[in-house]
């Protein structure tokens, strides 16, 4: 049977399918693509495609494509209380990207074209800056310049202006704005570099003018992507309204910011109040390298700060910060100085990524790193060991002779001493405790991975092995052979009173067996759901596990969960328990003995434990100034062991310091070690308010109202007024 087509029919039909091909399929996965912003992984793939489509513009594609890489340069913040924000561009991402905008620039556009060839300009300018490379920057603002097209040309002299502005050449970044700002070229871009200049030669208020009036011009928010290589200009409004009024004042610091001794240019520098916490959203810099990695920030008025810095994260898959021992920057109407130092990352020899550990031991060794003193190894342990999900943290780990700071490039660990040492104290589900707080780390099946540390002889962090971005799938680990028993599967689905029970029923066997002693000592010492500890069984269980082992330290990991009411209620068991363990304390039991000893009423022989301990707590420097020891309590406070704390800044040492030459009134000693006493014992944050209130009101003495006030801060007991 013959079908029979009309001509016109069949042309219809072709050029349906001609437009389907040329125009709907594209079309089509373009709109896919920004269906999947959302999901900024699987929208690229779909951009990638849409480039590659024969029918799409070679140009237009591949801005669309290399925008979805670049993702709007968001910086990653790195300050010394943490880090964080900003996409997951990855090298590879920021090489795909430039190679399609170097592509894209040997093109010829049409008329059609030529918007998204002159964005694809701006943002390899714009990636330029982003990635720090002043070189590629120079050369291509040279091409704009001798473009033939104006708009070209006049992007090319904005971002000199630019360049010139972070050069710290103001007179020749103005040169460029009076050039161009009564031309008809003249856009919010142009604005923006004059309202940076404004603010960076001191002039606020009339920055803050050109800001708010950025704010009421649509132009301002409807502008394509980031300006200058970075998105931190949107947030100068929040900065001028919430942040300038708190910094301003005539302390400059300077410093640098530089990669294995070589600069690393237009990185930008943030503050922050001194409070402990750290936010990477709402950030301004205040502050940014010029292509020698040097930097002079704006004015900021006396006080203690935390200075950070903001990168694209692309650059940190192979870096580390070295970290200085005073994580905070004291200005006191001289200025400051900080320097941010990226080291290299070194490798990790032994294990490789997923090795299998056959028996009860592993080797760990690295390079060697010039310059350290000691490394560490810290294993990463994750909530959900075997979906490698959930809460992680890393640790410094025992070698099997019980050291924890290797001078050689190597150490050995024994698999079933690290099952002890990590006791993991994730919260539970509210009705029972967390399964691994029983189990431990290391367990069969589950990988682990491994980092090492290198520290100088002050114990700065010099480098690691893993850098400041980067995956746990992708370094050394570990994995135990073997599975878990039948008792611990039990523990691991909460199955709490089963594995009681069936370790009970092991021992009636073998009242030797090690395991069955092991989480019988964990679950009755923790306590598996509320209302259930024993602690007399967990001691008794201790008793034998110990005199099997030589480990006599279990229960004790398993009471530093508890708190102060416990502690006071059970304290003869945990006397006990720390008697049979006295001649194998390490700092972590000296840490709890203190809190035992707390809870006692025992400050004596409290701040005799925590002396005993490498850190410096505040719980320590409280304790001497409470018995008078003011001396001592300065020296705790600049210890380079002391953690991070506004406690540490001068004004509070030499404070402290005056209470040693000229002591307090008898009263005004007595109204602050009440107070002292109760930060000892612990104050919840939403007492610490009335507290301080009820506190400096009886104070006459001017130090200790120093003293008391930033204590207040430090605890943050001012958020709750």
């Amino acid at each position: 049977m013959k079908i029979k087509i009309k001509i016109k029919t069949l042309i219809f039909i072709l050029l349906l399918i001609s437009l389907t091909f040329a125009w709907g399929i594209p079309t089509a996965i373009l709109s896919i693509a920004n269906l999947l912003e959302s999901n900024p992984d699987k929208a690229t793939l779909f951009y990638e495609r849409y480039a590659s489509y024969p029918t799409t513009s070679n140009v237009k594609g591949g801005y669309i494509y290399a925008d979805s890489l670049l993702r709007s340069f968001p910086k990653y913040s790195i300050f010394l209380t943490g880090w964080g924000g900003g996409d997951n561009t990855s090298p590879e991402d920021v090489e795909k990207a430039k190679n399609v905008l170097l592509g894209i620039m040997k093109e010829a556009p049409k008329n059609s074209e030529k918007t998204y060839y002159i964005d694809s300009y701006k943002m390899l300018l714009d990636l330029a800056i982003d990635v720090g490379d002043a070189e590629m920057l120079k050369e291509w603002i040279s091409f704009g310049q001798n473009s033939s097209e104006e708009e070209i040309v006049y992007i090319a002299d904005i971002y000199n202006g630019f360049f010139l502005h972070v050069s710290r050449d103001r007179e020749g970044a103005k040169r460029v704005i009076a050039k161009y700002e009564n031309s008809e070229l003249a856009d919010v871009n142009l604005g923006i570099l004059r309202a940076e200049i404004e603010l960076f030669d001191g002039n606020y208020e009339k920055a803050k003018q050109l800001y708010n009036e950025f704010n009421n011009d649509s132009n301002y928010w409807n502008r394509k992507g980031s300006v200058f290589g970075s998105m931190g200009y949107y947030d100068r409004s929040f900065w001028f309204d919430r942040v300038m009024d708190d910094f301003r004042g005539d302390n400059v610091i300077t410093g640098t910011v530089t990669f294995e001794g070589k600069p690393m240019p237009f990185v930008e520098i943030y503050v922050q109040k001194a409070d402990g916490s750290m936010h990477s959203r709402g950030e301004s810099y205040i502050g940014i390298t010029d292509e020698n990695g040097e930097f002079e920030t704006l004015g900021l008025k006396d006080g203690l700060y935390s200075i950070g810095i903001g990168v694209d994260s692309s650059l940190l898959s192979d870096k580390v910060l070295q970290r200085s021992n005073r994580q905070y920057t004291e200005l006191e109407g001289n200025g400051g100085k900080i320097d941010f130092i990226f080291r290299k990352t070194f490798d990790v020899t032994l294990p490789e990524p997923g090795q299998i550990v056959a028996g009860e031991e592993f080797t760990v060794s690295w390079e060697e790193v010039d310059g350290a003193a000691y490394y560490t190894v810290e294993p990463v342990v994750s909530e959900e060991p075997y979906k490698k999900s959930g809460t992680s943290f890393r640790s410094s780990a025992s070698d099997k002779n019980g050291e924890r700071q290797f001078t050689t490039n190597y150490a050995v660990f024994n698999v079933d001493m690290l099952r002890n040492q990590f006791i993991i104290r994730f919260g539970g589900d509210g009705t029972s405790i967390e399964p691994l707080t029983v189990l431990g780390a290391f367990l069969p099946g589950a990988e682990y991975p491994i980092v090492v540390n290198a520290f100088d002889g002050d114990g700065k962090l010099i480098t690691s092995s893993i850098p400041l971005r980067s995956y746990y799938d992708s370094i050394p680990s570990v994995t135990v052979e073997g599975k878990l028993t039948k008792g611990e599967e039990m523990i691991l689905r909460r199955d709490y009173t089963g594995a009681i029970a069936h370790y009970e029923n092991i021992l009636n066997d073998n009242p030797h067996d090690v395991e069955a002693l092991r989480y019988l000592v964990r679950i009755y010492g923790t306590g598996w759901k509320l209302d259930e500890k024993n602690l007399e069984k967990a001691y008794e269980y201790e008793k034998r596990y110990g005199s099997i082992t030589g480990d006599n330290k279990m229960l004790i990991n398993t009471l530093n969960i508890m708190s102060r009411d416990e502690i006071k209620e059970n304290s003869e068991i945990i006397g006990l328990a720390f008697e049979q363990a006295k001649d194998d304390i390490d700092e972590n039991e000296y840490y709890f003995l203190s809190r035992y000893y707390i809870a006692l009423g025992n400050y004596e022989a409290a701040r005799e434990m925590l002396d005993k301990t490498d850190s410096v707590s505040d719980k320590l420097v409280y304790l001497n100034m409470y018995f008078g020891d003011y001396t001592k309590a300065a020296e705790n406070l600049q210890s380079k062991n002391y953690y991070l704390s506004r406690l540490a800044s001068n004004k509070i040492i030499n404070a402290v310091r005056e209470l040693g030459k000229n002591p307090p009134t008898a009263r005004d000693r007595q109204v602050f070690n009440d107070f002292l006493l109760k930060l000892i014992k612990g104050v919840h944050y939403e007492n610490g308010q009335s507290l301080y209130d009820e506190t400096v009101k009886q104070i006459e003495n001017d130090n200790i109202k120093t003293i008391l006030y930033e204590i207040y801060l430090e605890n943050h007991w001012n958020r709750y007024v």
